[in-house]
């Protein structure tokens, strides 16, 4: 079927044209949504993403607009659809005549897998941002606010031998439906009696022999499965792979929890979500990281949305953060961050690009009563100095640090050893290349005026809270890592737009 051209005018038909019952009127904020959000996906402009084949086409541009209010909203598919041909808001908002009868709700799903790639969902993400600009909302602001938070996978955490049983159960499943020809083997018989049902996970033993037979059976189904192609086959042979060591004499013992892979499956369900770790926070999924505009008393908007694996250092990813917010706002002179992100480098390329990063320094952990801030350093002459006046004998760069000795005979008679070094090799200090600069925020960061500007970092607390509270971010509606990061594009889009309507009401 021939997919339908883009309409030059409003249709005479359409419910903002033809709906004037009271309570409805030009301000309301359907008819806001209609005008500044509806109308900019110009379906032209989303040609690709129409659906191949004989179906008919359901417009790209109206499933971008319905999913952006499914978020602001916070329902599902099927009441999403129902709301276009039930509610008047809706329907006003997404521009439907008297004649919309919806689709099914299937066609959102195909949608969002037409959606994968990053890159498109970031044109529904910029296609918003084109209309913030447009009007005004980023005229002016030069401070940008940078922080992250967690997003879990749409699994539930289970202890290893767990997750080896699912995985076992769902290769078991799939053989059973798709391969009859296997259920009067008796070796399948036995291991569908014994995998094939969901169970109550949770509650099982770790135990090294339970884990054993869980790895002799996932190995008696993966020669059962032969060369076929079955759903979850992979999978169960990566873990497999992951947790045991199997002898020459096909003996199996388990892996020790801690000399497993750094990236090993955590569920059968998404095997690409990763666990992440944050002091005593543990979690399965995703880590998001935010870029909004700093200003008090204004609407602030999303300017960048990044999403890396948990396992990333923050200040690895300030860089990568700072040139999107620039390509969006090219006069952004100061990025507001906590110390997760803070680091001397950050500080040195950021003031290169004419940029002020504002976040507190790391702090000393030396566990030694004489720092390393009491040392006199010379970078320049390569030297230091300690504070009894011994100079150190032995500098070397490696990486990005610089390792320092003095004289162990020096430290040896020195009537402060105590309370600086019990080596016996005398006192050594391990400093960053960029000392200087480190030295230079931490005085800084004393500053009551860095305290107050610092302040307005805070305000990105509350932009997570709305969109963990008003968008549903903090747990996925969705698997696959494609879909996972949509998930959280669309929260952060939906947000921008209710904070355009609320702007607009003001």
């Amino acid at each position: 079927m021939a997919k339908p051209k883009s309409k030059p005018q409003l249709s005479l038909y359409s419910a903002p044209v033809t709906d004037q019952a009271a309570g409805m009127g030009p301000e309301h904020w359907s008819r806001r949504f209609f005008e500044w959000i509806r109308c900019a996906f110009d379906d032209a402009q989303f040609a690709d993403l129409y659906q191949e084949g004989g179906r008919y086409p359901v417009s790209p541009g109206l499933l971008a607009c319905i999913m952006i209010l499914q978020y602001m909203f916070r329902v599902s598919d099927r009441v999403a659809v129902e709301a276009t041909i039930m509610r008047r808001d809706w329907r006003m908002a997404l521009g439907l005549g008297d004649d919309w009868e919806g689709f099914d709700p299937s066609v959102l799903s195909y949608f969002r897998r037409r959606l994968g790639p990053a890159e498109q969902q970031q044109r529904i993400f910029n296609r918003v941002l084109e209309q913030m600009e447009g009007l005004g909302l980023l005229r002016g602001r030069r401070r940008v606010r940078v922080d992250a938070t967690h997003v879990l996978a749409d699994v539930a955490r289970l202890n290893r031998a767990d997750a080896i049983q699912e995985a076992l159960r769902v290769v078991v499943e799939a053989l059973y439906e798709g391969c009859p020809e296997l259920r009067c083997d008796p070796e399948f018989e036995r291991l569908y009696s014994m995998y094939g049902e969901a169970v109550w996970l949770g509650c099982g033993s770790q135990s090294d022999g339970r884990l054993v037979l869980l790895g002799q059976d996932g190995y008696r189904l993966l020669a059962l499965c032969g060369a076929r192609d079955v759903r979850g086959k992979a999978t169960l042979e990566r873990m497999l792979a992951e947790n045991f060591v199997r002898s020459a004499g096909e003996e199996l013992s388990p892996v020790p929890l801690e000399q497993r892979p750094s990236d090993h499956i955590e569920s059968p369900h998404d095997p690409d979500a990763r666990v992440g770790k944050k002091g005593s926070q543990v979690w399965v999924g995703e880590k998001v990281h935010l870029a909004e505009t700093a200003e008090t008393g204004e609407t602030n908007v999303i300017l960048q949305v990044r999403v890396t694996d948990p396992r990333i250092e923050d200040s690895t990813v300030l860089g990568e953060i700072v040139e999107g917010v620039r390509a969006v706002l090219p006069e952004t002179d100061t990025i507001l961050a906590d110390g997760g992100y803070a680091s001397a480098s950050n500080s040195v390329a950021l003031a290169s690009d004419g940029l002020d990063r504002v976040s507190p320094p790391r702090p000393n952990t030396s566990r030694s009563q004489l720092a390393a801030t009491e040392f006199a350093i010379d970078m320049a002459q390569q030297q230091a100095r300690c504070p009894e006046g011994h100079t150190s004998t032995f500098w070397s760069p490696s990486g990005g640090t610089i390792r320092i000795r003095f004289p162990a005979a020096a430290c040896a008679a020195c009537p402060r050893r105590a309370e600086c070094t019990t080596s016996p090799q005398g006192r050594s200090l391990n400093i960053s290349l960029q000392y200087d600069q480190l030295q230079r925020d931490r005085a800084r960061a004393a500053d009551p005026a860095f305290r107050i500007l610092y302040r307005l970092r805070a305000g990105i607390e509350a932009t997570f809270s709305q969109l963990v509270h008003r968008c549903g971010l903090r747990r996925n509606r969705y698997r696959g890592a494609p879909r996972r990061k949509l998930h959280i594009v669309l929260a952060a889009t939906a947000l921008n737009v209710w904070r355009l309507l609320q702007w607009a009401a003001a």
